[in-house]
Parts: structure tokens; C-alpha cells; sequence
């Protein structure tokens, strides 16, 4: 069965372009409905496949942890997946220059859905190709319509792209882990961000409700919890934390968490948190004025609804246990 989204993280993301193409060939693109921003987790860009048409290589995503592809998602009609395998070259032979293949997304309410993307056939990936200055082009243009430079605290997606487009290695986007529980200062988790390597960025908020799971919290994404929608949308205190590591730390951190990984939980494993991306504020001063600070970090968010669990009035885990630093 096609799942109803499609993931598109490259040249596709220009609207424009894609209209060109199907102009070109007569081809109809159907419903392509736009259903928001979503990234790609675990994997990183990479230019491994030659195109002729686009006179140099074009965009692959591969799998590394820690890394996360910024792209949108579509609702798509059966006329929209024959355009965009055609466009992509897959087929069911699988002799196409891109497979269609399966993966775990994360849309903009931090939830882990099913898409339908597409990678570089195998058979046909090498290791750099380099792409013509225009491709890199119509990607970038793609970017800026559906901002997804935005909220990111250092590096931008169109920068990270543009050194993969000169054959350098694709840094991580999103560094930054928000906590509000047993991995705080002075919780008895802590050790394992000791033994990973990290550095403290002061306290942060992340918006939800928190509960008690026994002996630790969790965080309830808002659009976990729509019955309850005043309680579900409040500032969650934590402390935000710069991974120093990202290779090192999330296989301990996600053992920590109870988390499987991300093609792990798409077959059916069961998990107690899902590793997601979520905004998060930051207080900041500067000239003696303070403004609200938004940028996007990865957490851990309670995946297993059906554990016994109570709800924190106070929303705030030291509040909670009367714990404070």
C-alpha cells in the first residue's frame, strides 16, 4: 500500500523547477499537497549519484547518526507518485538511478511518521560527484520558500549543503539536546552526558506536560495530548545541553531513553521515549534587553502512552520532587 506522504528533501522542494520538468514532458504532477516541514533523522546529505540532465551530481540522503535532513512533506495522489518516479528514474526493477524506499520522518508537532522517500540506487552510488553550481541553486531556492533555515541556532541548512556541494563533510544541524528530568545537574542520571561529553547552555522551556512515570518524567508532546489542550501546550522547564559528540553520545543516550532507533520503531518496536525535535526558548540579553530566543533541539518524548503514569501539576520536574540546584 503507497503511504499518503512523501518526503522531499532535494530538487524537488522547488516548485518551480518541478513544474519546468513536467512542462518539458508533458507529464501531469497531480495533487501535491504541501503538509509541512519534516526532517530526516539519523542520515546526512551527500552527492553520490551523476545526472545528466543536471550536468553533475545530485543529492542522496545516507544514514549517520546524529544528522538530520530538513525537507517537507506532501500528500500525494497516484498521478503525484507516477511524476516523481519518473522524474526520480525508480522502478520496479530497481535499475533507476533513485529507489523509493520507506522511512522514519519527523513532522513540525514533533511526531515520528511514515514516508515514502528516495535514495540512490546502491548499485549506482559513488562517493562525491560534484554538482553543477545550478542544481545547488534550485535546492537553496527550495529552502528559502519553505524556511527551513529557520530556528536552527548555528549552522543553516543551506550552509551545511553548499560545503557538501564542494565535497566536504555535512556537519551536524541540530547539536543541542533539551532535558527536563533525571539527566539534569544534580539528577542520577547525569553521569551518562558526563561520559559523553557536553557542554551546559543554561536553562531552557520546551511547551507540553510533563508526568510522572514512578521514578522519573515525562515529556507529552502537545499534539500527543488534544483533550487537554490547555495543560498540554505549557512552558516545560529543563536545561539545554550542546552534544559535543553526536557518534558518541546518541547510541548511550538512546539506550538511556528506550529508544530503538528510528527504522526500529517504523517495523513495530516498541519504545518507551522517541529521540524528536521540538522549538525550545531560551531567555537572552543583550544591551540590556531581553528577548525570547526559539530554536529547534532534539529531546526525548514519552512514546509508550499506555504506561501507568500521573500527571505533574507544576509541570516542572524540581518542583515536583522538591529538588533544586
Amino acid at each position: 500500500m503507497t503511504s499518503p506522504l512523501y518526503f522531499a528533501y532535494g530538487s524537488n522542494l522547488n516548485r518551480h523547477n518541478l513544474e519546468v520538468w513536467a512542462e518539458e514532458l508533458k507529464m501531469p504532477l497531480g495533487r501535491m499537497t504541501p503538509a509541512g516541514r519534516a526532517w530526516l533523522p539519523d542520515h546526512r546529505l551527500a552527492f553520490s549519484l551523476h545526472s545528466a540532465r543536471r550536468q553533475g551530481g545530485v543529492l542522496d540522503v545516507q544514514p549517520q547518526i546524529g544528522q538530520v535532513v530538513p525537507g517537507l512533506l506532501f500528500h500525494m495522489d497516484d498521478i503525484a507518485w507516477a511524476a516523481i518516479d519518473r522524474k526520480e528514474g525508480s522502478n520496479d526493477q530497481g535499475t533507476g538511478g533513485y529507489e523509493r524506499v520507506l522511512a522514519m520522518v519527523i513532522d513540525e508537532a514533533g511526531r515520528l511518521v511514515t514516508a515514502r522517500t528516495y535514495k540512490v540506487n546502491p548499485a549506482k552510488r559513488q562517493t562525491f560527484v560534484k554538482p553543477h553550481p545550478r542544481y545547488v541553486e534550485v535546492v537553496l531556492q527550495g529552502y528559502e520558500e519553505h524556511g527551513l533555515d529557520e530556528h536552527l541556532a548555528a549552522k543553516s541548512a543551506s550552509s551545511i549543503l553548499a560545503r557538501v556541494a564542494e565535497g566536504g563533510e555535512a556537519e551536524n544541524l541540530i547539536r543541542e539536546l533539551f532535558i527536563y528530568g533525571t539527566l539534569m545537574e544534580g539528577e542520577c542520571r547525569r553521569g551518562f552526558l558526563d561520559e559523553v561529553g557536553f557542554t551546559p547552555l543554561g536553562k531552557a522551556q520546551a511547551r507540553g506536560r510533563l508526568v510522572d512515570l514512578g521514578t522519573f518524567p515525562a515529556l507529552v508532546l502537545p499534539v500527543q495530548d488534544p483533550a487537554v489542550h490547555e495543560a498540554s501546550s505549557s512552558p516545560v522547564p529543563g536545561e539545554l545541553v550542546h552534544i559535543s559528540n553526536a557518534a558518541k553520545a546518541w547510541p548511550v543516550l538512546d539506550d538511556v531513553e528506550d529508544f530503538p532507533g528510528y527504522e526500529a520503531v517504523r517495523q513495530g518496536q516498541t519504545a518507551m521515549y522517541h529521540r524528536t525535535l521540538v522549538p525550545v526558548e531560551q531567555t537572552a540579553t543583550s544591551s540590556g534587553n531581553r528577548a525570547i530566543e526559539c530554536r529547534l533541539a532534539w529531546t526525548y518524548a514519552l512514546a509508550n502512552q499506555a504506561l501507568p503514569q500521573s500527571l505533574i501539576p507544576s509541570n516542572s520536574w524540581r518542583e515536583h520532587t522538591g529538588r533544586f540546584v
